[in-house]
């Protein structure tokens, strides 16, 4: 078969295809897999450190003060020290008294994962989470597993906890009196186009490409938010023209559904959240834009890094 320039062969358009079908299975499976990890950080109030360095300038004892500023409660898991920061040491994990959301673990030497898994069950700890530089073996995959204990490995626990919970970091700082801080409700895009998961990409293209913006909101029967739609989205769903024609491409574009591009569960921010702390979203995401939602998660607006850079000339020109 033949496009443009180059044949390709029955086997390379099948190649093709399979490679589309495993990208997508994978962003859904990324995007499942970050709604259980957001449900893990919200409600997670006391962890277990093992393996963390009594160096003040290691990185693990710097993210255990981190942790701890944001309110958590933390319990060093230190044998043959008295306490760290101020905070009572335990030789072993079972020794911890009550219950624990996250065992933590730094790669150091000498722990018995096996074992440190089988007291995790024990105690009845939701998560087990591994540090980068560590993996879980088939072992202690299996124990975790079989006694219903979460596993999260190469991900760094103080950078995923800022990313699912961003306005858990303290007491803000006082605003400067001179200049009130700027909310979302004032530059976002009010009363934007929406879809629901069911309906056609087509469909949702043509809105976008009418309406000029490159963010759409995807919500559910009540109008409440479920999922954000990008044309970055599209890009990565839509045939490429390289191995079929531009008939072909259209026909399978009407037999897509926005669920089958969609990112579900996005983060969103409230109307009186500030212009600084949606950026800071958007730069930890590395998304363009957030929706924005009410009380009831329902959608009233879109915030866009266009948003943000007008303000930020505003600001400029006023100076």
């Amino acid at each position: 078969m033949n496009y443009g320039d180059r044949e390709f062969t029955p086997a390379e358009l099948t190649q093709d295809q399979i490679q589309r079908y495993w990208a997508g299975d994978l962003a859904r499976k990324t995007y499942l897999f970050r709604r259980q990890r957001k449900a893990i950080l919200e409600n997670c109030r006391r962890i277990a450190v093992i393996g963390v360095s009594t160096d003040p300038n290691d990185p693990s004892f710097v993210s255990m003060e981190r942790l701890l500023g944001m309110g958590l409660e933390i319990i060093p898991v230190c044998s043959g020290r008295e306490s760290l920061l101020g905070l009572r040491c335990y030789p072993c994990l079972r020794d911890v008294p009550g219950k624990l959301d996250i065992v933590q673990v730094y790669p150091v030497q000498g722990i018995d994962f096996e074992e440190l898994a089988r007291e995790a069950v024990v105690k009845g700890v939701n998560t087990f989470w591994m540090e980068p530089g560590l993996a879980a073996s088939k072992e202690v995959e299996d124990i975790l597993v079989s006694g219903r204990v979460h596993l999260v490995e190469y991900e760094n626990l103080e950078t995923e906890y800022l990313k699912h919970t961003p306005f858990a970091t303290g007491p803000a700082a006082p605003a400067r009196k001179d200049r009130k801080a700027v909310k979302v409700k004032e530059r976002m895009t009010k009363h934007p186009a929406t879809v629901k998961p069911e309906d056609g990409l087509k469909d949702a293209m043509w809105k976008m490409e009418h309406g000029h913006f490159r963010h759409l909101p995807v919500v559910d029967e009540n109008e409440r938010l479920v999922g954000m739609l990008t044309d970055r989205d599209v890009r990565l769903i839509r045939p490429s023209l390289a191995f079929t024609t531009k008939e072909d491409a259209a026909v399978q574009l009407w037999s897509i559904a926005v669920q089958q591009a969609a990112v579900f569960d996005p983060i969103s921010v409230r109307p009186e959240t500030t212009l600084k702390e949606a950026a800071e979203l958007m730069l930890r995401w590395h998304v363009g834009g957030l929706p924005v939602v009410d009380e009831q998660h329902r959608v009233v607006g879109v915030i866009t890094y266009t948003d943000l850079l007008r303000e930020f000339i505003g600001r400029e020109e006023n100076h």
